[in-house]
């Protein structure tokens, strides 16, 4: 991830982000000579400054009559990072305890647009027990970044069980490496199989089936019994898969 895709997820916008990486360029500097560094014209530049400015991210320094800006240090935005999740922690309870909950009968939902297809499996993060995942790695790489980046910083253990069936390609065979684990497991569908070319995962009550070729989306279905259904369809195939690909 590049430091614009990583200011991007902080919340700036473009035009925000070429002011402040400009800044941490020049260090201090006036509102001209922003303006000619980052190409946005002064007056948006003014604004823009002062948003940042409100953020914690900038600040205006006085010298005799002349008005300049210079970037906060970066470690800034961490501790903001920091603080905004310890807000979060203390408010989690309230807003689960408005959460409308029914187990009466499955919930669908549909995530349209590669943009979208992430936030489907959010929960696995929350969703405590054993997750299992049918995949095609280069589909996955492809629509599933941000996620794959989260699991990376995410603490596997008995209580968050990983197996992993994955296609026997190239991808999957890095991946395998790069991320087997005492609680992340893979193993290789057979060569007899079709070509697979979707993604599945299960995890507590919830099945996530996405289609990430020509048309990006996911369904996700909330319910006991077809999550407990996949789970037997994946026992099968696990039970029939290998722990090395075939072509080794």
């Amino acid at each position: 991830m590049t430091p614009q895709d990583t200011l991007k997820q902080f919340g700036l916008e473009d035009k925000e982000i070429r002011l402040y990486i400009g800044l941490l360029e020049l260090g201090e500097a006036s509102v001209l000579a922003i303006s000619r560094k980052t190409g946005v014209k002064r007056p948006t530049a003014y604004l823009i400054l002062n948003a940042l400015e409100k953020r914690g991210l900038v600040s205006r320094i006085l010298k005799g009559k002349k008005l300049l800006f210079a970037a906060q240090h970066p470690k800034t935005m961490l501790t903001e990072a920091e603080l905004r999740m310890k807000q979060l922690k203390d408010v989690i309870p309230q807003f689960e305890a408005m959460m409308h909950c029914s187990d009466e009968k499955p919930r669908v939902k549909i995530y349209e647009g590669k943009d979208a297809l992430d936030r489907a499996f959010d929960d696995i993060f929350i969703v405590k027990g054993d997750q299992f995942f049918m995949s095609n790695m280069d589909i996955v790489h492809d629509v599933f970044a941000r996620t794959l980046q989260k699991v990376e910083y995410s603490t596997l253990s008995p209580e968050f069980n990983v197996k992993e069936l994955v296609d026997d390609s190239e991808t999957s065979r890095k991946y395998a490496k790069k991320v087997s684990g005492p609680y992340r497991k893979i193993r290789f569908m057979p060569k007899t199989l079709p070509p697979f070319a979707t993604d599945v995962g299960i995890f507590g009550n919830n099945v996530i089936i996405t289609s990430g070729k020509k048309e990006f989306f996911s369904v996700r279905i909330e319910s006991k019994e077809i999550a407990d259904s996949f789970r037997a369809v994946f026992a099968t195939m696990w039970a029939a898969s290998s722990e090395t690909p075939a072509s080794n």
